[in-house]
């Protein structure tokens, strides 16, 4: 097993928890038949977990050329972000389901801002990890100027703005943007 396989199947694991949430929270939803009040939010945000998920694991593959050359501090940066992860995939749908009506447009309502907030330290943490890895190992150059980093300011906006068709415009956004960034890749 070499460096990178050792360090991403710790990684892995906690994705692979992170999605196992997904799927037992989605299960515990869909047992509920009748006495859950859907709504669009809080199982798009559950896609957009789920496909931050797989696309975080597919970046992963794609850097490991890195892998050799991560410190301590950097893999903890990366275990951290896993973590983050697994906390923004928990919070997407209930995780306790009682006799009473589960309503979903009030879970979404009630965990909004910490999906948000998980989402955008996810989002400045992993980005930070990488940049600090592609300098230090790679010896590139930071670029300033990058349409990728418009989405840190939108992120923001969606712990502070509660208007659900804005957090419905912005998760089917992701939706698009993460079926989009890698669609027919191939990881070779």
């Amino acid at each position: 097993m070499g460096a990178f396989e050792y360090l991403l199947l710790f990684a892995a694991i906690i994705l692979g928890l992170a999605v196992t949430d997904l799927a037992l929270s989605l299960h515990r939803v869909l047992s509920a038949g009748p006495r859950v009040k859907w709504d669009l939010l809080a199982p798009l945000a559950a896609i957009v977990a789920f496909l931050k998920i797989v696309t975080q694991w597919w970046t992963w593959h794609a850097a490991e050329h890195l892998a050799q050359g991560l410190t301590f501090e950097m893999f903890l940066g990366v275990l951290l972000a896993a973590v983050l992860l697994f906390l923004i995939a928990a919070a997407a749908l209930p995780d306790e389901i009682g006799a009473e009506p589960l309503d979903l447009g009030a879970h979404y309502a009630a965990v909004s801002r910490r999906f948000w907030l998980l989402f955008l330290l996810h989002w400045l943490l992993g980005n930070a990890v990488s940049l600090w890895a592609q300098v230090r190992i790679q010896g590139a150059h930071l670029t300033l100027l990058s349409p990728a980093y418009l989405l840190a300011p939108l992120i923001a906006s969606l712990v502070f703005v509660r208007h659900r068709a804005w957090h419905a415009a912005c998760l089917m956004g992701f939706v698009g943007l993460y079926l989009w960034q890698f669609f027919g890749k191939t990881l070779g």
